[in-house]
């Protein structure tokens, strides 16, 4: 992601318009259209989405007008500008952009145009999930006023596939509603949070795209690959020019037929239809035969790419393996990061933290879900600031998005730094040369001859300030003249390697880098800041090669003096290198500069520590450089920002303020107004770009640039010969330095460029050739600039931009280039909203002025803040409540889970012993269904054979019997009956006994005699005895299961009530469920209650809490008192111990 957040402030339909002129009919989806809709989501304090889905052109327009889409309800009334005022913002807006390179691929192939889709969406939502947990607003009255988090927050994404020329540019117009719900209202969302937030959020969407495993894995297949620093697709970021000067030429032409069309129709805006016709025209004009067929589509697309030599499976680039999240140590990327805030700044806020944990991680080359991110950047975020120091006093409130942490390692730098400061402004030093004579010679005005006479001096401190135009250079001129005829060399350092080429050419002295200088004497930083130091026989780091000292153009001379030009801008580390530097060799320093110009790039403040300590310093103020003497006065009361309005008044005064209804105006203005040559300055890079795009178009148009043979630089704008150019990188091979600009003259077949030397004032200018490797990532289109790029330069006009990101060193500095005029450019409602807006910018001072400084302002940010307001009291009960709430839902579901568990396991219990107790039923019922059926044909036999045994008996008795009442003859007969009787009954006997082991006694008993043993006989067989087995160890099988049923069922009671006693689960259920129903109606109840109402009943909630707590203390004491036994009589309490 690239760009900052900006505010926009025009209405419903504004919004619509300015959507639609983003992106080209080409795109499947847009507004005007109605084919697709924004894509509407609320997110919650957690940062979760609570509401989402499509809205109308119209809801889209009424949500910019704060009418919520789903509810129709008003979320205030947005003021419209006038009366001296801008109007209220309506969203911020950021906007999610795929490089150039991955939105052709994406162009190319339909599988990765899904996943790109797939990964910006994936980051859109975690940026919108990250704003819902960090986006705060402010409650109460002014002076005190709480820092609340929000507790709705609404956002729009618009996804666009081309850019308004239609070339592939896949970006997002992700839009963040400026109204938002918290302490049970509408309220304004805290923008100025916002803005130092947004570091943090473009971080997260690179992050996510960046790392996607799905993104990774389609690019892979199609032997494309990500850059995760670059995050260009490497095999086709040749073509990016490609297709940018494609678009420029389509976006030239649709500007023209847009601006005939709007003169054939005056007052008439054109439609969809019309737009699309133009855009056609605008694609086809002077090349009828390369219009795509469908804009946007892979055929058309393809064919201009095998126009600029495209094939397709380009070779692969070399690429290194991805890093799994989990090999990156979270204390050493902590530790990183906090190196980086400590480079950057001398207090940070904790969303600094997060953009450099971030970052790093994203340039490990990781892959990771964005989950998994989250968490990762979560965590060590948090272990970094845990290791922070605050500036602000103990129980004040911190706001996230307020800087006031920083580190001891930022303590101790700026302890030193001060210490060596005050060493050398306390040292005395002999009496400054006489320079009236070259004061005389030169026309030095008062203020310089004196700061002349201090830098020429053998103080050991020298601190000199001067107003833009105040003839520094020129004072430097006779100070070096002056030291010289006392036998004292000076040399020149300067914070850039550009001022510095400049110093030597107007001083002929020796002049470098201060960074040149110290590297030279060992010094060593790395990219996240950290500095060491080598000493002779080291091996560079850098180079690989032993470190031998400094070369002999660098060594210092004893009492030379070191002349800082520029010094406002020398950060913290390097100044104390140099420092160090020159208390080794015994050199003198002299710091020149102004402090109301541009500050250095990280933790700076050198001049104002200086001037803090330092007897005396020698303020330059009359002013050289402008034809205008009033302008020049005024410059000088710019310089010091007092009265902004009058400044203001004075400026419109003299005709330099220029207001105008739109950005696209104020570009087009200075593109078809400013002469060449001048110093354009915009706020922010992507300003300058914007400036520079539409110049170089204006220049085309007039035949100044070639476009006929083009490459493009890091702005992936492209640029021809005529073109002014801007290096970006000190490089000695090329023999270029940062922000020096360049004319170019020719550009090869592969991208090299050569350039003449532009702007220098020298005679000779330098021409230099630039490989196709350094143009491609340090070079860019130089007509417009920050003012980084502009301060020190001279011109005959300068224009200057103005805009909510520019402070008032910019504005200074902006507004001090221009020998004969300076013009400040201002989109505004009518002079009172310009007003407004200057007095705010000269209000804004960015620069870091060392740890006192930022102190003061983070005091000052807090000042009117309360700690613990109203607001906090509610939102600490919500949260309890809340958190009640959850934790009772949560118990209420464990015992339901618990109360459903039992029930299962009593259920699987009586199943299971339901089917044992079947089979052991069955068993056991065949066991005797067996038994009958054998016993059966037994018993009757048993029975024949009992009744056989009785009768015979019976028959045996009665022979006996007849044979003793037998006499004479029949007695015989009668033995014989008797023998053959007890023949019969023996031989019956004898079988009943063999066959059934005992005999009946009675007819009675001769049933269940025959069942008895029948049932003996039946019992032995074999088949009766393995049913009785299955049946038994059923039976055992029976009991065990009991057994095993009994301990599951204590051990999932253990389980469920632990050491409490078991009681029913549904009732724990029970008794929670209406903890939960209790506190969420307590919660209803204050999310009802106006704040400050509810803070009120809660404090005397508290308070009647506090006494009855006091009054059961009181009681519990009384009763120990009463319950105290009483000493016996003559008991004495033992002496005290002795000792210490």
């Amino acid at each position: 992601m690239k760009g900052g957040v900006i505010l926009f402030r025009g209405s419903g339909a504004d919004a619509r318009r300015y959507l639609e002129s983003d992106r080209s009919r080409a795109d499947d989806y847009y507004l005007e259209g109605g084919v697709a809709l924004a894509e509407f989501a609320v997110m919650d304090g957690a940062g979760e989405v609570v509401g989402e889905g499509a809205l109308t052109p119209d809801e889209y327009a009424a949500w910019v007008d704060w009418i919520n889409p789903f509810t129709g309800e008003s979320m205030g009334t947005p003021r419209k500008p006038g009366d001296g005022k801008r109007g209220s913002p309506r969203f911020a807006e950021m906007v999610v952009n795929a490089p150039k390179s991955l939105s052709i691929a994406a162009a190319l192939h339909p599988e990765v145009s899904d996943a790109l889709d797939a990964a910006q969406r994936d980051a859109v939502a975690e940026i919108r999930r990250w704003l819902g947990q960090h986006s705060v607003t402010r409650v109460g009255p002014r002076g005190r006023q709480e820092v609340v988090p929000v507790e709705q927050l609404e956002t729009v994404a618009v996804v666009h596939k081309t850019s308004r020329a239609g070339d592939p540019h896949r970006h997002i117009h992700f839009q963040i509603g400026t109204r938002v719900w918290a302490a049970g209202a509408w309220r304004g969302l805290d923008t100025a949070a916002l803005f130092k937030q947004q570091g943090a959020l473009r971080a997260l969407g690179t992050a996510v795209i960046a790392a996607h495993p799905g993104l990774a894995a389609v690019l892979d297949r199609h032997g494309l690959t990500l850059d995760p620093v670059t995050r260009e697709v490497a095999e086709l970021e040749p073509y990016n020019a490609v297709m940018s000067k494609r678009g420029e030429q389509v976006s030239r032409n649709l500007a023209r037929f847009l601006a005939e069309w709007q003169e054939r129709n005056p007052g008439r805006e054109p439609g969809p239809v019309v737009t699309a016709r133009l855009t056609a025209m605008a694609w086809d004009h002077q090349r009828p035969a390369k219009k795509p067929t469908t804009l946007g589509d892979e055929a058309g697309w393809r064919r201009e790419l095998d126009d600029a030599g495209y094939t397709p499976n380009p070779p692969r680039q070399p690429r290194p393996a991805p890093v799994p999240l989990g090999d990156l140590r979270v204390q050493q990327v902590a530790s990183r990061a906090l190196n980086r805030c400590a480079a950057g700044a001398s207090t940070w806020t904790r969303h600094t933290i997060t953009e450099h944990v971030t970052r790093i991680i994203t340039e490990a080359g990781v892959r990771a879900t964005p989950a998994q991110l989250r968490d990762m950047v979560a965590v060590t975020t948090r272990l970094a600031a845990e290791d922070c120091l605050s500036v602000l006093p103990p129980g004040v409130v911190q706001p996230d998005h307020v800087a006031h942490l920083t580190s001891l390692h930022v303590v101790a730098v700026e302890t030193r730094l001060r210490d060596a400061l005050q060493a050398r402004a306390t040292t005395g030093a002999s009496q400054p040369p006489d320079v009236s004579h070259l004061a005389r010679t030169r026309g030095l005005d008062a203020d310089q001859a004196r700061a002349a006479a201090a830098v020429a001096s053998d103080a050991p401190l020298v601190v000199v300030e001067g107003a833009a135009g105040a003839g520094k250079t020129t004072m430097l001129g006779a100070a070096i003249d002056a030291a010289a005829t006392h036998g004292r060399t000076t040399r020149i350092v300067t914070p850039t390697k550009k001022a510095a080429d400049v110093a030597r050419r107007e001083l002929g002295v020796p002049t470098d880098s201060v960074a040149k200088l110290v590297h030279e004497h060992g010094w060593r930083w790395n990219s996240d800041g950290v500095w060491t130091r080598l000493t002779a026989g080291d091996t560079d780091p850098d180079t690989g090669t032993v470190y031998t000292g400094p070369s002999t153009q660098a060594q210092l001379q004893p009492s030379e003096r070191i002349v800082v030009d520029e010094a406002g801008m020398l950060d913290q580390d390097t100044a104390l290198a140099l420092l160090t530097v020159a208390d080794e060799t015994g050199a003198t320093v002299a710091l020149v500069g102004d402090r109301a110009q541009l500050p250095a790039v990280g933790r700076g403040g050198i001049l104002d520590m200086a001037t803090q300590v330092s007897v005396v310093v020698f303020d330059m103020t009359t002013v050289h450089r402008f034809a205008d003497a009033a302008y020049a006065d005024l410059t000088v009361q710019l310089r010091g920002g007092e009265n902004p309005a009058l400044l203001f008044d004075r400026l419109h005064a003299l005709g330099l303020i220029r207001l105008h209804d739109t950005d696209e105006a104020v570009r087009e203005h200075i593109a078809t107004s400013a002469r060449d040559g001048a110093a354009i300055t915009a706020a922010t890079n992507d300003e300058a770009q914007a400036l520079n795009e539409r110049i170089r178009a204006e220049r085309v148009r007039r035949g100044q640039a070639d476009d006929t043979r083009t490459t493009s630089g890091s702005d992936q704008l492209p640029f021809g010969a005529g073109d002014v150019i801007q290096t970006r990188r000190n490089d000695s091979q090329v023999q270029v330095a940062n922000r020096q600009t360049w004319m170019v003259q020719h550009v090869g077949d592969d991208g090299t460029v050569w350039a003449k030397e532009t702007g220098s004032g020298r005679k000779h200018r330098a021409t230099v050739w630039l490989p196709p490797e350094y143009v491609a990532e340090h070079v860019h289109l130089a007509y417009a600039s920050t003012a980084y790029g502009v301060q020190g330069a001279t011109t005959s006009e300068s224009h200057t931009v103005l805009s909510d990101a520019l402070d008032a060193a910019g504005v200074y500095v902006g507004m001090t280039r221009g020998r004969t005029t300076n013009q400040l450019h201002i989109v505004a409602a009518d002079l009172d909203d310009a007003r407004d807006q200057f007095t705010l910018a000269l209000e804004r001072d960015r620069a870091d002025r060392g740890l006192a400084a930022a102190t003061r302002a983070a005091n000052e940010a807090i000042a009117g803040l309360a700690a613990h307001g109203p607001v906090e009291r509610v939102n600490a009960e919500r949260a309890r409540l809340a958190a009640q709430i959850k934790h009772a839902e949560q118990q209420t579901e464990q015992w339901e889970r618990a109360a459903t568990t039992l029930d299962r396991q009593r259920h699987d219990h009586d199943a299971e012993q339901q089917k044992h107790r079947t089979a052991l039923t069955a068993a056991e019922t065949h066991v005797e269904q067996m038994r009958t059926d054998i016993a059966h044909p037994l018993i009757e036999q048993a029975t024949n054979d009992g009744t056989a045994y009785l009768a015979s008996r019976s028959q045996l008795w009665e022979a006996s019997a007849t044979r003793r009442s037998a006499r004479g003859l029949g007695k015989r007969g009668a033995d014989r009956a008797v023998a053959a009787a007890d023949e019969a009954h023996r031989t019956i006997e004898t079988a009943a006994l063999r066959r059934w082991g005992t005999l009946p006694q009675t007819s009675t008993g001769i049933d269940a005699w025959a069942e008895a043993v029948a049932g003996r006989q039946a019992d032995s067989d074999p088949r009766i005895s393995q049913a009785r087995e299955q049946a038994d160890r059923l039976r055992d099988e029976y009991q065990q299961l009991a057994g095993r049923q009994q301990r599951e069922r204590a051990a999932l009671q253990r389980k469920v009530y632990g050491k409490q006693r078991p009681t029913s689960a549904q009732a724990q259920a029970a008794r929670w469920r209406a903890r939960a129903t209790g506190a969420r109606q307590a919660l209803t109840e204050i999310e009802a209650t106006p704040v400050t109402e509810a803070a009120r009943l809660l404090r005397e909630r508290d308070l009647r809490q506090r006494a009855q707590e006091h009054a059961q203390e009181r009681a519990r004491q009384q009763r120990e008192v009463v319950e105290r036994p009483t000493p016996s009589p003559g008991h004495r309490p033992p002496p005290p111990a002795r000792g210490l």
